[in-house]
């Protein structure tokens, strides 16, 4: 936050008019016109998205949302003059100045424990008494005249006097890859694809169909009458696994079996890719939508104050963890309680597990050496995935990626976003080897 508001100083907004604000699921953005170019001063909603950022482009109009704390904004900021950006000393705290009615406001924001709280200094009328509101507190009242320092009134909301800034710290990430990962979690829940979406969309789809067409290949390797006598097939992108002890009709029906998924594949993403053409092209259209995300919303009213009373925490855990040599495995009970086994209990370097294209519950593999993430101990973790997802075949599909490769969708409990993850088929084990009660 520090890099950011000096990047937003460096460009000397000072004066610069708002003009235009809109918001995101995740973001609220304040277009401000100064000195010939137009910037856009990003912040985050809480929930993960936390602080400011500077863009040249408003948000994509496709996750454009509107709930009150918009509207708030527009009206009381719209039209004004942005006069200075500063960062509070000893917390996450962003202070806004603005001028309007020819009077020095203020509007300050918080981040604290995922969620976003406000104090807004202001004047409703011309000649009229500033209020002082407290997002926290829902209410505006008329402020005295001695009002002090502002950021002392995020005190009673958990403001720490002993943060440690670590001004080493590395980059986080930009604007452009958070709207880019908010695109992402949005087309997930439901929405139409504008065409720089639609361009990558068909990249990807050229992609996997180059990827499925490699059943030519597999299948010449069967009518050739190949030795299939290998712990590991592979053929460019595809890969086959011979687990187990298999006989050569086992080994043959496995690549038949991968033939016909990558055929079948093959007929789809034809079609996929053909449909995104003429969306390209112009020849089809779409009804326009926007994102269906959740709105992100701040701290609003004494509910949310009490939901987030300092030293206050919630006990239950909706994960269960399974304890090894040298090794344990945790499991999400619920659609919350994959969110906190991911969250709370997960290291970034430890191994995710889930069902690949299946709805699963979410595993979580945490080793103290990396010699225990092996091929015996992989298939207990999908083992035990299988027995909390009700999956009972004999090989079980999984894709597995480590954890900071994961981004939580906000507002969908249990969904997040993956990369680098790995497919692989385990069998399945006898539930007796693990579940002790």
């Amino acid at each position: 936050m520090q890099k950011q508001v000096a990047n937003a100083k460096a460009e000397e907004l000072s004066y610069g008019q708002i003009q235009k604000i809109y918001s995101t699921a995740f973001f609220v953005s304040f277009s401000i016109r100064t000195r010939g170019k137009t910037l856009h001063l990003f912040l985050g909603r809480g929930a993960g998205q936390e602080g400011l950022w500077l863009h040249k482009s408003a948000p994509p109009s496709v996750l454009r949302r509107r709930d009150n704390f918009l509207e708030y904004l527009r009206r009381h900021l719209s039209a004004c003059s942005l006069v200075n950006l500063e960062l509070d000393d000893q917390d996450r705290i962003l202070k806004v100045d603005y001028q309007k009615y020819g009077q020095i406001q203020s509007i300050l924001f918080f981040w604290k424990a995922r969620k976003l709280y406000f104090l807004h200094y202001f004047q409703d009328l011309p000649e009229g008494p500033f209020k002082l509101l407290l997002s926290w507190r829902a209410k505006a009242v008329t402020a005295t005249e001695d009002i002090g320092n502002l950021f002392k009134y995020f005190d009673e909301v958990g403001r720490r006097n002993d943060m440690v800034f670590d001004r080493g710290s590395p980059q986080a990430s930009t604007i452009e890859e958070l709207l880019e990962d908010e695109l992402k979690a949005a087309s997930l829940i439901g929405m139409t694809s504008n065409p720089t979406f639609l361009q990558r969309k068909k990249e990807n789809i050229e992609d996997d169909l180059r990827k499925a067409k490699q059943w030519e290949r597999l299948q010449h390797l069967l009518d050739q009458g190949e030795n299939l006598d290998m712990y590991e097939l592979k053929v460019e992108d595809q890969k086959i696994k011979f687990e187990g002890e298999l006989n050569p009709y086992e080994r043959r029906n496995l690549v038949f079996q991968k033939i016909k998924k990558l055929k079948r594949g093959e007929g789809i993403l034809s079609q996929r890719l053909e449909s995104v053409k003429e969306l390209l092209s112009g020849k089809k259209t779409e009804t326009n939508k926007t994102s269906q995300l959740p709105i992100v919303k701040p701290a609003w009213g004494k509910e949310d104050l009490a939901e987030t009373k300092p030293g206050q925490e919630n006990t239950q855990t909706g994960y269960r963890v399974f304890k090894f040599d040298h090794f344990q495995i945790g499991v999400g009970l619920t659609a919350q309680g994959n969110d906190q086994l991911r969250s709370k209990w997960a290291g970034k370097e430890d191994l995710w597990i889930h069902m690949d294209g299946l709805k699963s519950a979410h595993v979580i593999m945490k080793s103290d050496n990396q010699a225990a993430i092996n091929p015996e101990n992989l298939n207990l973790a999908a083992s035990i995935l299988a027995h909390f997802s009700h999956f009972n075949d004999a090989w079980i599909p999984i894709i597995h990626t480590q954890v900071k490769n994961l981004k939580g969708v906000t507002g969908a409990p249990g969904m997040v976003i993956y990369k680098k993850e790995k497919h692989l088929r385990c069998p399945k084990l006898d539930d007796a080897l693990w579940l002790k009660d």
